[in-house]
C-alpha cells in the first residue's frame, strides 16, 4: 500500500455494493460516536474546547453538538465535537490500532457533509473511507514507530480521507492533504496520559482538526512530502478495500479506558452469582496484561483520572453495580464505600493474558471476602467482536448518554435517515440544530 492507494481508495470506494455487514457497522459506528459526542457535552471539562470553537468561527456551516443549536466553521466545530466524542471514553475501538477511529473520523466527515449539503450516502462513504484509512495509518505508524501513540496521531489522515473526498479534491491534493494531515497531527504520547491523565487524552479531538485543516491548506496549494504508506518496512497495511477494520471494532459499554473493562465485566458477574457484599471484601484481586498495570489510580480528583483507573471503576462497579457517566460524577468519586474498596484493588501482569492483547483484552479477577475466595473466569470485554453488544443494549447505550438532550423518538428518526442514502445530512443531524 502507497500513498497512491490511499487516495484512489479515498476517492472510489463506497459502501455501495458491500455487504450488509459492512453497511451496518458503519452506520452503528455514526450513532454510537453522536452519542458518545452528545453525553461527552453533558459532562463538566468541555467548556475549554467548546469556548475556544464559539470565539474563533468564521462561518455558520456545521452544528455543534451540544444541544445549544449553536454553528460555526467547519475546523472548530470539529474539533469541539471530536473532543467530545472522547470526553467520556466511550466511543468505539480497534483492537489491533489500539485507539479510537470513530471518534476522530466522523465528526470530520459530518462537519464537512453538512457544509456541503451532501447525502447520508456521501457521508457514509466518507466515514467508510476514512475508518479504513486511519486505521491503515495506526498500524503503519505503529510498526515504524517505537513510540505507542494515540489516536490523534494517525486518526488525522483519516480524517482528511473523509473530508477530501466530500470535497472533491483532485488526487494531488488528496496526496498533500493526507501528508500534512500526518505531518501536523499530534504526537500523543498515550502512556504519559494513562499514568498523568489530563483534558489532553488520546488528543482525538486535535487528531480531527489537524486532519480538516489539512484539507484547507491543501487546496490553497500546501504541499506534504508523503505518507507513512510509502515507507518500504511497512507491512501491516495490505488488503485496502478487501478487509473492512470497520467491522472488527469494538463498541464500549462503559465510560473509562477500554483496558479497564473485562475487570468490570469480570466484578459484574461475581456480584451477580456471589451476591458480594462490598463492605466485607478483603480484596480485589485482577491480573491482566502490563499495560492496564500503570491505570493504578485509586483516588480520582478528576473525571478523566476516573476514566484512566483500574481500581476505581472496578469498585465503584462493585458498589453500585454498574458503571456509568454517574459514577465518574464527584459524589462518587468521594463514596467513601468505592474508594475502600479501590484501596483494597490490586492489579497484577500476567505472562497469559499479555502474550494475547492487544489482539484479546482480557482479566481474571478474584474477590477475597470473609474467608472466602470467589473467581471468575478469563474475561473478554463486553461490545468486542466476540461478544457483541446485542442491539438491546446498543440503544441502551444510545438513550442513556443522549438523555435528556434528544428523545428515544428523536433517536430513532435518526436511526431511519441513516438507512437511506438519499436523504439529506440535515435529516440526520435535526434534532441537533
Amino acid at each position: 500500500m502507497t500513498t497512491s492507494d490511499a487516495v484512489e481508495f479515498t476517492h472510489t470506494a463506497s459502501l455501495t455494493g458491500q455487504n450488509d455487514s459492512v453497511k451496518t457497522h458503519v452506520r452503528t459506528r455514526v450513532l454510537d460516536t453522536l452519542a458518545a459526542i452528545t453525553g461527552g457535552y453533558q459532562m463538566s471539562g468541555t467548556a475549554a474546547i467548546r469556548g475556544f470553537a464559539r470565539e474563533r468561527h468564521t462561518a455558520d456551516v456545521a452544528t455543534i453538538l451540544d444541544g445549544s443549536h449553536e454553528s460555526g466553521s467547519v475546523p472548530e466545530v470539529v474539533l469541539a465535537n471530536a473532543t467530545a466524542a472522547n470526553k467520556l471514553d466511550i466511543d468505539d475501538g480497534h483492537r489491533q490500532v489500539k485507539g479510537h477511529p470513530a471518534a476522530v473520523v466522523v465528526p470530520a466527515a459530518l462537519a464537512a457533509a453538512e457544509a456541503e449539503a451532501k447525502t447520508i450516502g456521501a457521508f457514509l462513504d466518507a466515514v467508510y473511507v476514512g475508518y479504513e484509512v486511519a486505521v491503515r495509518t495506526g498500524l503503519a505508524i505503529h510498526e515504524t514507530d517505537g513510540v505507542y501513540t494515540g489516536t490523534g496521531s494517525w486518526g488525522a489522515v483519516g480524517a482528511a480521507a473523509a473530508v477530501a473526498r466530500l470535497r472533491g479534491l483532485t488526487a494531488k491534493k488528496t496526496a498533500n492533504a493526507l501528508g500534512a494531515a500526518e505531518y501536523h497531527a499530534p504526537r500523543t504520547p498515550i502512556m504519559r496520559g494513562v499514568e498523568k491523565p489530563g483534558m489532553t487524552k488520546d488528543g482525538i479531538g486535535w487528531g480531527s482538526y489537524a486532519g480538516v485543516t489539512a484539507i484547507e491548506l491543501a487546496r490553497r496549494g500546501f504541499t506534504a512530502s508523503g505518507t507513512v504508506f510509502d515507507d518500504e518496512r511497512i507491512t501491516r497495511t495490505a488488503s485496502l478495500g478487501d478487509t473492512h477494520h470497520t467491522t472488527r471494532g469494538y463498541l464500549k459499554p462503559y465510560p473509562c479506558c477500554r483496558w479497564a473493562h473485562p475487570g468490570i465485566d469480570a466484578v459484574l458477574e461475581l456480584r451477580r452469582e456471589a451476591q458480594i457484599d462490598p463492605s466485607a471484601v478483603v480484596a480485589v484481586n485482577v491480573r491482566t496484561f502490563s499495560e492496564a498495570t500503570n491505570l493504578d489510580t485509586r483516588n480520582p480528583s478528576t473525571v478523566s483520572e476516573a476514566e484512566y483507573s483500574y481500581p476505581y471503576p472496578v469498585a465503584a462497579a462493585l458498589v453500585h453495580g454498574k458503571f456509568t457517566a454517574e459514577e465518574l460524577k464527584h459524589s462518587a468519586r468521594t463514596n467513601d464505600e468505592i474508594l475502600q474498596v479501590a484501596e483494597k484493588t490490586n492489579l497484577v501482569a500476567d505472562e497469559t493474558i499479555d502474550a494475547r492483547f492487544p489482539d484479546e483484552c482480557l482479566a481474571r479477577v478474584t474477590i477475597e471476602q470473609d474467608g472466602r475466595v470467589h473467581e471468575s473466569d478469563l474475561t473478554r470485554p463486553r461490545g468486542a467482536q466476540n461478544r457483541p453488544l446485542d442491539t438491546a443494549a446498543q440503544w441502551e447505550k444510545i438513550e442513556r448518554l443522549c438523555h435528556p438532550m434528544i428523545s428515544a423518538t428523536e433517536l430513532r428518526d435518526v436511526q431511519h435517515a441513516l438507512e437511506d442514502r438519499s436523504n439529506s445530512i440535515t435529516a440526520l443531524i435535526a434534532p441537533w440544530q
